[in-house]
């Protein structure tokens, strides 16, 4: 959390990196980890002559870890995969009777909202002391909604036109890990890590409904125009693929960076492709940590973390495509109690400020301000209690 999103080459016996499945193989054997965590969102939106603001927040993960083998760790857990939440709203003059040059304004409000989720199980395998691997099985199941609602406010008896069009998703999709360590000196080591995920078609469900509704709150329907039968059919999800690293000094030092790449331009929903672009992401992360071992001044034990990520996505608007960019810093509290403690944990809080988007050709800008806090706890399994 706060390394602007950099994960691909971190591996940790302290907490779950569910980004790289090959990260599990570093969890201790007789260990349980469990990380949870949620995040609030406060957003602008605005182009040249006008702003609106808005606000969100939601469960981020619930995740767990565990060994299995010596060689062999597991983790599941659920986590939101994507979202959808928008509102857009535009006026056109429609020409009513040619012969008269009579117009009428007809206003058009596009909305979306719901998204997917995700459970996952994942696997990470100790190939050599060096080099191990992981897969990830991941559910996705959810509902994405988008409406098209019309109304004509000049026309004083006319109603309002709504199509709502439904996705429901529930299928299985799968990706795959790589994470190679190479120790530097005696207390600093290299990892490089790699993920791929390959272009999959989940199963999925659609249909239309057409509504005339109230003028004056569109959730009224007035009655029905007509509804589409259920299509059932296959969404093609995009091919992916990462590469990362990270440089760490046990306990007081780590420097991060990651290239992820997705291709979305090969995207298609029930046969049909859309108007999307392949994007790109970069990410670099620092952490610091004073002196992890001094027990007599708490802030020392602090991890301290700063990042940046930079993101061409797959959102192609008025010939513009569209950029992310954003700066994250927080910090890891820890609450081991004493140096003697087995049980250990952190308390992270991070905040993301940045950008998307841009105010040229008629677009919209979003900044937004992101905060987020999770906790991970660590435990031993099995541990025999000692009676004195």
């Amino acid at each position: 959390m706060a390394l602007g999103g950099t994960s691909l080459g971190i591996r940790s016996a302290n907490y779950v990196n569910h980004s790289n499945p090959a990260s599990y193989a570093s969890l201790d054997t007789t260990s349980f980890v469990f990380d949870g965590g949620l995040y609030a969102q406060s957003s602008t939106l605005k182009t040249l002559t006008a702003s609106q603001n808005a606000t969100y927040s939601s469960i981020g993960t619930v995740l767990f870890g565990f060994p299995i083998t010596r060689r062999l760790k597991a983790s599941f857990g659920l986590m939101p995969f994507s979202s959808v939440g928008y509102k857009i709203s535009e006026s056109k003059t429609l020409m009513i009777y040619p012969d008269t040059d009579s117009t009428t304004t007809v206003n058009n409000i596009y909305d979306g909202s719901g998204g997917i989720h995700k459970v996952y199980f994942g696997l990470g395998f100790y190939i050599s002391h060096n080099l191990s691997i992981g897969v990830n099985a991941d559910y996705l199941f959810g509902t994405i909604r988008r409406n098209s609602t019309s109304y004509f406010p000049e026309l004083t008896y006319s109603k309002s036109y709504r199509q709502t069009t439904t996705v429901k998703f529930n299928d299985f999709n799968f990706n795959f890990g790589l994470q190679y360590t190479a120790r530097i000196k005696s207390d600093e080591h290299l990892t490089l890590g790699f993920v791929y995920t390959p272009a999959m078609n989940i199963n999925a469900s659609g249909d239309t409904v057409t509504n005339m509704v109230s003028p004056s709150d569109p959730e009224t329907v007035l009655y029905q125009l007509d509804q589409s039968s259920t299509v059932n059919g296959k969404i093609g999800m995009p091919k992916s693929i990462g590469g990362g690293f990270s440089l760490e000094k046990d306990e007081k030092w780590l420097v991060a960076a990651d290239v992820y790449w997705q291709n979305w331009a090969k995207m298609n929903m029930f046969g049909r492709n859309d108007s999307l672009k392949n994007s790109l992401r970069a990410s670099f992360g620092i952490q610091l940590t004073p002196n992890p071992n001094d027990y007599n001044n708490y802030f020392k034990r602090v991890k301290y973390r700063f990042g940046v990520a930079y993101t061409n996505t797959y959102l192609q608007l008025n010939g513009k495509q569209i950029n992310d960019f954003g700066v994250s810093f927080g910090a890891g509290f820890p609450i081991r109690k004493s140096q003697t403690d087995i049980s250990k944990g952190i308390v992270n809080v991070g905040i993301e400020i940045g950008g998307r988007g841009t105010t040229d050709a008629n677009l919209i800008k979003e900044d937004y301000f992101r905060f987020s806090v999770s906790m991970s706890l660590y435990d031993f399994w099995f541990r025999k209690q000692k009676y004195y």
